[in-house]
């Protein structure tokens, strides 16, 4: 009988994070069919800044993790991403561990 590593371990919860069939579902990322997770709970917990609503800008920002697999490379701040048809820019890239990245966006428009 083999011992799992502990990437093994991570590997495998990192799978049933991502699971289709409870929070996670399939986007079009930068024109690849992907399993995301969005979650709007801790992005709220981590914005810092405020925006007026009253200045006629909007700011649509989302947070969802991701396997570090389903990219080429890692995801540049600073670039460009297509969810779904709309244009973000990449604002951070976290590597969560040996399998997942947490990415955050944000789009800017008026």
């Amino acid at each position: 009988m083999t011992i799992p590593t502990l990437k093994d371990v991570i590997a495998s919860d990192a799978t049933t994070f991502l699971n289709l069939n409870e929070f996670a579902e399939k986007k079009s990322v930068d024109g690849n069919e992907i399993t995301i997770l969005i979650d709007d709970d801790e992005l709220q917990k981590r914005r810092s800044k405020a925006t007026n609503p009253s200045d006629g800008i909007y700011s649509a920002v989302m947070l969802f993790y991701a396997f570090k697999t389903d990219f080429a490379a890692r995801p540049i701040i600073g670039k460009h991403m297509k969810i779904d048809n709309r244009t973000y820019r990449v604002s951070d890239v976290q590597d969560d561990d040996p399998v997942m990245y947490t990415i955050i966006l944000e789009r800017t428009g008026s």
